[in-house]
């Protein structure tokens, strides 16, 4: 006789709302999402609303699309190396130019020295 494996369902919908913040900042409908991804509107609803499971492929194209970094759900106790947030800051700085990151840089310097950290 098998022994049955006790498994636990993952929970999607926390990654389910991440992408649909990340899709709403980029500008996106579902309808456009879907577009881009070959899934319907209603499907894309599902998992951003109820937490729907996605195919793998879909996976892996939703958090590479808007970098979501995966590891803040999948592993939420432990220190992770970047998170979603962290990882779309640095796709954004990758489109400015130097004298654009010296703004950048001016508040980052403005935040550490109010904090009383210094470089």
């Amino acid at each position: 006789m098998r022994k049955n494996k006790e498994t636990q369902t993952y929970d999607f919908r926390p990654l389910g709302l991440a992408i649909r913040e990340a899709r709403e900042k980029a500008g996106l409908s579902r309808n456009d999402l879907g577009d881009k991804v070959f899934y319907g509107e209603r499907h894309i609803a599902d998992i951003e609303n109820v937490g729907s499971h996605p195919s793998f492929q879909l996976f892996h194209d939703l958090v590479t699309m808007f970098n979501i970094s995966v590891d803040e759900y999948f592993y939420p106790p432990e220190k992770v190396e970047k998170s979603t947030i962290r990882r779309q800051t640095e796709t954004s700085l990758d489109l400015l130019n130097d004298n654009e990151l010296k703004i950048i840089q001016g508040t980052i310097d403005g935040i550490l020295n109010s904090r009383g950290n210094k470089k």
